[in-house]
């Protein structure tokens, strides 16, 4: 199988590179030279396009940062919708809005062309290992046939439901994390501002009801846990930018549904301020930093 991707950067370089691994012949495409360049250095051909990868391949993916981006990779000049011939099954590991994927899904379906949306979880660590878990919706027929390709990439693929369940399952996902990962830097902040040592205070709470896959996992604080962000100087793992963009998607399709949401809101605009100052670039983890007490001297 012959397979056109689209977008090889922080997380689709990896992705592609087990593609290559596993025997698949690649060819790439990216708007940022560099990123291209790293692609053909993994053993990926360079297309010059996205239309041009879709167009001499068996199967398109794309893994791109926003909705705006995979609109302009499917649906802009020298686009996917003008180089793909009817019939080519194409994979959106994106995430983003899930009312996009069903609007871009529509208007491939008017040319014949098919289309999954399949996002993942387990960040940097997982693209690299490809044990990602990926979450698909979409005709579960053109997941069978997307599947040898999508193994290649993830250890657990589930099938969610038509196109754009997968972009639901993976926000509602991540609003969680994103949400926990908050609660649990807010509880090790006091725990420190009372002299606890977070240590102590993390063998207390993985005994208790506050347990939580994130803190056994991802915990904010450096030197709690060897493989975490947080002690190897918060390097993502999934940056603070990209939580904020999820949470900003979860927000805003909970509107789209009139379901009141309000840890999510609260979450998503912490994650900003982080972002705002300094740590969009660092691991999502890196918004414990941004919780450091204020001053003495400080009126509140």
């Amino acid at each position: 199988m012959k397979v056109g991707f689209i977008g090889t950067g922080t997380m689709g370089q990896p992705m592609l590179a087990n593609l290559v691994k596993k025997g698949f012949e690649v060819v790439a495409f990216d708007v940022v030279p560099g990123a291209l360049d790293a692609a053909v250095r993994l053993g990926a051909g360079r297309a010059g396009s996205a239309g041009e990868a879709a167009a001499n391949c068996d199967l398109v993916i794309t893994m791109l940062p926003s909705s705006a981006n995979v609109e302009a990779a499917y649906l802009g000049e020298s686009g996917i919708i003008e180089k793909a011939p009817a019939g080519r099954l194409c994979v959106d590991m994106s995430t983003i809005d899930p009312g996009t994927s069903q609007r871009v899904a529509a208007r491939l379906e008017e040319r014949g062309i098919r289309f999954l949306d399949a996002p993942v979880s387990g960040g940097v660590g997982g693209a690299t290992a490809g044990t990602l878990a990926i979450m698909v919706g979409g005709d579960a027929g053109d997941l069978e046939e997307a599947r040898p390709a999508l193994a290649a990439m993830g250890g657990n693929i589930i099938h969610v439901g038509a196109v754009g369940a997968g972009e639901v399952a993976k926000l509602c996902n991540n609003l969680i994390s994103g949400s926990a990962l908050i609660a649990v830097a807010e509880a090790f902040r006091i725990g420190e501002a009372f002299g606890v040592d977070p240590q102590i205070l993390t063998n207390v709470i993985a005994k208790s009801s506050g347990g939580t896959w994130v803190m056994e996992h991802m915990h904010p604080v450096p030197g709690i846990v060897d493989s975490a962000a947080s002690s190897r100087q918060y390097a993502p793992g999934f940056m603070t930018d990209l939580m904020a963009k999820d949470l900003a998607l979860a927000v805003n399709a909970a509107r789209e549904k009139r379901v009141p949401v309000a840890v999510a809101a609260a979450a998503q605009q912490l994650y900003r301020m982080a972002s705002s100052h300094g740590l969009g670039r660092e691991d999502f983890s890196a918004v414990y930093k941004f919780l450091k007490p204020s001053s003495d001297d400080a009126p509140v």
